[in-house]
């Protein structure tokens, strides 16, 4: 019996009773505390928590499902999903049941895995089987609310053929950063050696003694090679400065100008004056190519002092320098004095 009509009869006899004594003209007292139990009772009835009585859950069901592909990250490899689903129909007031509540159940699972797998890339199966477990664990319901569903016991796999071309392209992948990390690193090297090290022979050899700072003289004997590949680092010429220090860059027979380009011994005398700072046209200049050659002649080789007149010499006169003045005897300069004296020739 519910608690309203069990308060009703409460009421109802408290009121039968009060009524009754009154017509019969009971004592107060006979029918007094009868009425007055009745209403407190009844005032008990009402105000009393009836338990409610929750309908019974139906129990759960499980079904496997087994090898469904669901996408990965990458296009066209596929994870093959497998995993336990269980299910149970949601009670409802408007009675609607569903033909397959199973296929319900599983549809719901497979939407909430996709969901994960279509975020990742394949590789990492141990490690995404784990995360499907627990995102699956809870419950949830399809879209039509007929049936609540949870997963469990994932497993998952690639295709053989898709494991093998991981491995390809994993390698592949691997090779080609490694390449591009040794790329990259001589690119740095190459551009710090020709803008920076080789930027010109001093720079060159700078950088050599700073590595070698205890080698001082060997540093010295390997500036015309310096010099020679900080040419090559620029694409120009030996610059003349450091040409005579450049090993083989004149061959016997050869000038910087090319194969007999200049006599043996006007090259050597040019390089000479110009190490010296000294311009072969300049008074002090056609002075000292004129004792050169005249030391030449001397010396019992005319041919060779003949090349040096004809190259170096602008007047055959030889022209007085400051303090100097030549003496001439027997067709030939055998010596020189300053301060206005000359050596007497030989008897």
């Amino acid at each position: 019996m519910g608690k309203i009509p069990t308060v009703g009869l409460a009421l109802a006899a408290g009121t039968a009773i009060v009524l009754l004594g009154v017509s019969a003209r009971w004592p107060v007292w006979l029918w007094a505390v009868p009425a007055v139990v009745a209403l407190v009772l009844a005032v008990l009835l009402a105000t009393a928590r009836v338990p409610r009585v929750e309908p019974a859950e139906p129990p759960w069901e499980k079904t496997r499902v087994t090898g469904v592909a669901l996408p990965s990250l990458v296009p066209d490899y596929d994870f093959h999903f497998s995993a336990t689903v269980w299910w149970r129909p949601v009670l409802n007031a408007t009675g609607t049941v569903h033909a397959d509540p199973a296929g319900l159940a599983v549809e719901t699972v497979l939407s909430r895995a996709r969901k994960v797998t279509e975020c990742e890339v394949p590789g990492r199966l141990d490690l995404l089987q784990h995360r499907l477990n627990g995102v699956l664990g809870t419950t949830s319901r399809d879209r039509s609310e007929l049936v609540e569903a949870m997963g469990g016991r994932v497993e998952l796999r690639l295709s053989d053929d898709d494991w093998r071309r991981l491995g390809k392209l994993s390698e592949v992948r691997k090779t080609e950063e490694v390449w591009e990390h040794e790329r990259r690193y001589e690119q740095s090297r190459r551009a710090y050696l020709g803008e920076d090290v080789f930027k010109s022979a001093g720079s060159a050899a700078m950088w050599w003694l700073a590595r070698h700072d205890d080698r001082i003289q060997e540093a010295v004997d390997l500036i015309g090679p310096l010099a020679q590949l900080s040419a090559a680092a620029n694409n120009q010429a030996v610059s003349e400065l450091y040409e005579h220090l450049v090993p083989g860059a004149f061959p016997e027979g050869e000038g910087p100008d090319g194969p007999d380009a200049e006599p043996p011994v006007v090259g050597p005398l040019g390089r000479m004056m110009r190490d010296m700072r000294m311009q072969s046209s300049s008074p002090e200049g056609q002075v000292y190519v004129h004792r050169v050659a005249d030391a030449t002649d001397v010396a019992g080789r005319p041919a060779d002092a003949g090349l040096i007149r004809e190259s170096f010499i602008e007047d055959q006169e030889p022209p007085a320098g400051p303090g100097v003045r030549f003496t001439k005897f027997n067709g030939s300069v055998n010596g020189f004095a300053t301060n206005g004296t000359s050596p007497e020739p030989e008897e």
